[in-house]
């Protein structure tokens, strides 16, 4: 086979690709619609994008790291961690407990990002002991009991739960976010070199790009945001538990890799992340709809994360699979 044939294969494979997550979430939309007319209703759509946007907020730091070929396997752990936080300080510090709640996920992140490069763990085992190193502390200082936000406080989490112009705050921060890393992936050198590394990190090494430094601001980033959705979280549910993000971290995964990003590294976007988290919404409905057990819809997202990685990985930069 020639080089020309050749490119016009990937050209043609890649277009479907980027093709796929927009019919499916197209087809999942009508097929919703013919089940349920009053899905399409804006009350209905807007309280689907309020449910979604913590996950939304999470998988978009989730897409920064697996941008760079990587996975980060604590997000969960440290959005619970933010929980407790902010629920143990609010009553003392105000809205100061959110800002400490964000401070321990860049930590957080910087931890996991240096005994990744330094120590030169694969990601995935790095931050699946800051995990359990996350949720072990969380359940130690709850003493493993949920902790509330009381309704003289209540007016602290109003930035989060309260409404403008008839819409959710949470939506518009959602929103906000979104565009923020569109702007960092787009715009900023971290965005074209945390591709760039994803793409093919020895010729970036080549090229002078400082390959530690920036993957090490990736899940600095990523654990942020991670601990931003913890505290939206806990904004909304007025409280904070070592188990309150349970679930989310398998969702924020699935959202990324629907939404086309190749879990190989260097292709996709914070976009495709929004149109993967759509996708994820509409499918909860529908499952829900029919009547799914909420744990076999744990199982069935699996499935899905392993098909869209099938779909998307590109395998001629992968020589040998461990």
């Amino acid at each position: 086979m020639s080089v020309i044939t050749r490119v016009n294969n990937w050209r043609k494979n890649t277009n479907w690709v980027d093709a796929m997550p927009i019919t499916t979430l197209i087809v999942l939309v009508v097929l919703m619609a013919i089940g349920s007319p009053r899905f399409l209703l804006p009350y209905n759509l807007l309280g689907l994008l309020s449910q979604s946007a913590t996950l939304l907020v999470m998988g978009l730091g989730q897409t920064f790291i697996i941008l760079l070929g990587s996975i980060d396997l604590s997000i969960a752990a440290v959005a619970a961690f933010s929980t407790v936080l902010v629920a143990m300080l609010i009553p003392s510090l105000g809205y100061g407990a959110y800002v400490v709640g964000l401070i321990f996920g860049v930590l957080a992140g910087w931890l996991t990002g240096v005994v990744h490069t330094k120590a030169r763990i694969p990601s995935f085992i790095a931050s699946l002991g800051a995990s359990g190193l996350w949720i072990g502390l969380a359940f130690v200082i709850s003493n493993a009991t949920p902790i509330t936000i009381s309704s003289g406080n209540s007016y602290l989490t109003k930035w989060v739960t309260g409404n403008s112009f008839g819409i959710n705050n949470v939506i518009f921060i959602a929103l906000f976010t979104l565009g923020l890393t569109y702007v960092l992936e787009k715009y900023t050198r971290f965005g074209r070199y945390v591709k760039a590394i994803g793409a093919g990190e020895k010729a970036s090494k080549v090229s002078g790009v400082a390959i530690d430094r920036y993957k090490i601001l990736a899940f600095m980033l990523c654990a942020a945001l991670a601990a931003f959705s913890g505290v939206l979280l806990s904004a909304r549910m007025a409280g904070g538990s070592a188990r309150m993000a349970d679930g989310f971290q398998m969702k924020a995964i699935a959202v990324v890799v629907l939404g086309g990003t190749a879990i190989s590294g260097g292709i996709g976007g914070v976009l495709r992340t929004f149109v993967g988290v759509l996708i994820v919404m509409v499918l909860d409905v529908g499952m829900n709809m029919i009547g799914i057990n909420p744990w076999f819809q744990q199982a069935i997202y699996g499935g899905i994360i392993i098909l869209a990685v099938a779909l998307t990985i590109d395998r001629s930069r992968i020589t040998i699979i461990k």
